[in-house]
C-alpha cells in the first residue's frame, strides 16, 4: 500500500512538473516581442514652417524684394544665392550687379520666373495672382515682415538663419549676428536724452508702436509714445516740450523754423536738434549700429556745448 502512494506521489509530481513547464511554453507563444533600447534619432533641420510656408531645404537661388532683408542676407554670408533683387535693393554696393525684377508692388514675375529660383522673399504682400503664378512653376514666395519692435527685427535675422540653415542652428546663428545690435541698444551707458520726439515725414510724431520709437526709446523717453503710428498731435508738444529734437534729415532746421509748433520748442531755441537719416528705419539692419554711435556723437557734442 505504502509503495502504491509512493508511486501516485511521483506520478502526481512529475505531472505538476509537465503542466507547468507546458503552461511556461504557451506564456512563451503569447508573449510580445522582447523591448530592446534604441537611442532617438536626431530631429531633422528641414522641413519646417516658416510663416505658413514650408522650407523644405537650403535654398540655392534667391530672389529678394526687400532692400532691408538684402542687405540682412548679404551680411550673414548668403549673399552668393541672391540671383534677383528689387529696384530699390542698391545696399551692399556690389548687390547692384544682380538682376533687377522690379519691386514688391510690381515684380517682373516673367523675369523672376526665368530665373528659376528656389525662393522669393518679400517684407510686404505679394499679390495672390503673382504667388499663384510662380507657384505652378515651383517657385515659393515667404513674406517676412518689416519690424515694429526691437523683437520683430530679431526674428527678420533668425528668419533668414532658418531658411538658409534649418531648424536649430539657423536660429542660433540669426541670434548671434543680431547679437552686437542688441548689446549697443541695451547698452544703458550710452547716453540718456531725456524725453524726446522724433519727427519724420509730413513733420509728423513716430507713436509708441512704431519701430524708431522701439529703437529710441532705449535712449530716452518718447513724448509719442501712447499715440499710435504717425498720428501724435505736435500741437501738445507746447505743453510737454521734449528735452531733445529728433528730427528726419530730410529737414533742416530753416524748415523747421518756417513751422509755428517746433520754432516755439525750448530744445529748438537751443539748438538741441539731432538730425538722423531714415533710411536706418526703413531698412533695419546692421548699419543700424552706425546710426546709434552718431546719434550718440553728436548728442555728447551737444551736451558739451551746453556746460
Amino acid at each position: 500500500m505504502r509503495k502504491f502512494l509512493a508511486i501516485m506521489l511521483s506520478l502526481t509530481i512529475a505531472a505538476s512538473i509537465l503542466c507547468g513547464c507546458d503552461n511556461e511554453d504557451k506564456q512563451g507563444e503569447n508573449t510580445t516581442e522582447p523591448y530592446i533600447a534604441t537611442e532617438p534619432s536626431e530631429p531633422e533641420p528641414y522641413p519646417f514652417l516658416l510663416n505658413d510656408v514650408e522650407i523644405t531645404a537650403a535654398p540655392e537661388k534667391v530672389v529678394c524684394l526687400s532692400p532691408a532683408i538684402t542687405e540682412i542676407i548679404c551680411e550673414m554670408g548668403y549673399r552668393a544665392s541672391i540671383i534677383g533683387r528689387s529696384s530699390y535693393c542698391n545696399y551692399p554696393s556690389a548687390i547692384s550687379s544682380v538682376k533687377d525684377v522690379g519691386s514688391t508692388a510690381n515684380p517682373d514675375i516673367k523675369a523672376i520666373i526665368g530665373l528659376n529660383p528656389d525662393l522669393v522673399i518679400s517684407s510686404t504682400s505679394i499679390a495672390a495672382k503673382d504667388i499663384f503664378e510662380m507657384e505652378q512653376k515651383g517657385i515659393k514666395t515667404v513674406i517676412i515682415p518689416s519690424p515694429t519692435t526691437l523683437e520683430g527685427f530679431l526674428s527678420i535675422y533668425t528668419s533668414i538663419g532658418l531658411i538658409f540653415e534649418g531648424m536649430f542652428t539657423g536660429t542660433e546663428t540669426g541670434e548671434q549676428f543680431f547679437s552686437e545690435t542688441s548689446k549697443l541698444l541695451g547698452n544703458k551707458d550710452n547716453f540718456s536724452m531725456g524725453k524726446f520726439v522724433y519727427i519724420t515725414e509730413n513733420y509728423t510724431a513716430a507713436g509708441g508702436n512704431t519701430f524708431e520709437s522701439s529703437v529710441l526709446s532705449c535712449f530716452g523717453t518718447n513724448i509719442a509714445k501712447d499715440s499710435e503710428n504717425y498720428g501724435f498731435d505736435i500741437n501738445t508738444l507746447l505743453d510737454s516740450q521734449p528735452d531733445i529734437l529728433l528730427v528726419n534729415s530730410k529737414y533742416t532746421k530753416e524748415m523747421l523754423e518756417e513751422n509755428e509748433v517746433f520754432s516755439q520748442l525750448d530744445a529748438f531755441k537751443n539748438d538741441k536738434i539731432i538730425f538722423i537719416d531714415n533710411v536706418y528705419f526703413e531698412r533695419p539692419s546692421a548699419r543700424i549700429k552706425e546710426m546709434v554711435e552718431n546719434m550718440t556723437d553728436a548728442y555728447r557734442q551737444l551736451a558739451g556745448a551746453m556746460q
